[in-house]
This record gives C-alpha cells, structure tokens and sequence, in this order.
C-alpha cells in the first residue's frame, strides 16, 4: 500500500508541475506593481513637465503685457498677479507662485539700474540697484527693459516619486513697446 500511495502521489506532483492554470494571474500580480508605479512616475514627470512650461509662459506673457504699456498703475500690476495665478491653473498658487516686475535702464557706465520693482511673494529691487546680468549686449546705454521674473515651487499632488519640492525659475526680458521705458505711477 505505501508503494502505491507514494506513487500516486508522484503523479500528483508531476501533474501540478505540469499544470499550467493560473501561471498567468501568478506573473500579473508580480509585474502589476512595478507596472503602476512606471505609470504614476510618468504621470507625475507629465505633471512637472506642464508646472515648468507654465512657469516659462507665465514669465513671457507677463513681461510681454506689461511692456505694452507705457505706464503701470497698482492696479495694473495687481490684474497681471491675477493673470498669472489664473495662467498656473489647476496648480496649488497661494504661495507657491512668486513674480516679480522690474523696469530697468542701463545707464552710460554700462551698469543696468532698477527704475521701478514689484513683486508678489518675492521681494522687489530698491531703486538705482544695479543687475549685473543685464549686459550692454542686451540694450544699449539709456535704453530700458521689463524683466519679469517667476519662481513656481512645484509640489507634486500625486505622491512622492521626485524627493521633495521642485523649483522652476525663469526670467524674461522685453523691450517697452510704446515710448522709452515703461513708468509707474506710485
């Protein structure tokens, strides 16, 4: 009887080794995780993508915008924050959106000084401060910019796949459309 019970039992096994049912649920449940984590990655870098090109559009329309015109009131800069916030939706901006606008004049010692700055979240540059990244290739001596300047810390709402915040930065430069330089009233 142990013979044959031992027997049996073998062809049991051989039978289970050839099985092939269910080798297919086995591979999806091992494969399945490493698969959702690819797609929530790409998600996320897809997200970052499109927080960083809104970053960059923000900085030109605004620049843009304000270089049409010849003088900015507060209210004038206070529609272009609103603009801007409106530009990074559906990204989280009560904070994290930092702009600031600066009119600039490069005098005739080859120096770029601030006119006029205001920001949002950022601090503004004083008057007759001197920004040295403005060079004489870009405008020449008594000529004027609008340099608009946006920092987005982006935070990713789908989880933690980049290690912490991202900043995006970016820095656009216009030349006033309408007469010499762009005022500000106040």
């Amino acid at each position: 009887m142990g013979i044959l019970r031992r027997l049996a039992d073998m062809v049991r096994l051989r039978g289970f080794i050839a099985d092939r049912r269910g080798v297919s649920a086995v591979e999806f449940a091992l494969i399945a995780p490493i698969l959702i984590m690819i797609y929530l990655a790409l998600a996320e870098l897809t997200l970052g993508m499109m927080a960083s090109r809104r970053t960059s559009h923000l900085a030109a329309t605004i620049g843009d915008l304000a270089a049409q015109s010849e003088n900015l009131t507060d209210a004038n800069i206070a529609d272009l924050w609103a603009i801007g916030t409106s530009m990074m939706q559906p990204f989280d901006t009560s904070t994290n959106l930092k702009m600031r606008l600066t009119s600039v004049t490069m005098g005739t010692d080859g120096k770029a000084y601030v006119n006029w700055s205001q920001a949002k979240y950022m601090t503004p540059y004083a008057k007759n401060t001197p920004i040295p990244t403005i060079t004489t290739d870009q405008i020449a001596a008594n000529e004027s910019l609008m340099m608009t300047e946006v920092e987005y810390d982006y935070d990713s709402p789908i989880g933690n796949f980049l290690p912490g915040t991202s900043k995006f930065t970016d820095t656009f430069f216009h030349h006033p459309r309408n007469g010499q330089a762009v005022t500000n009233t106040n």
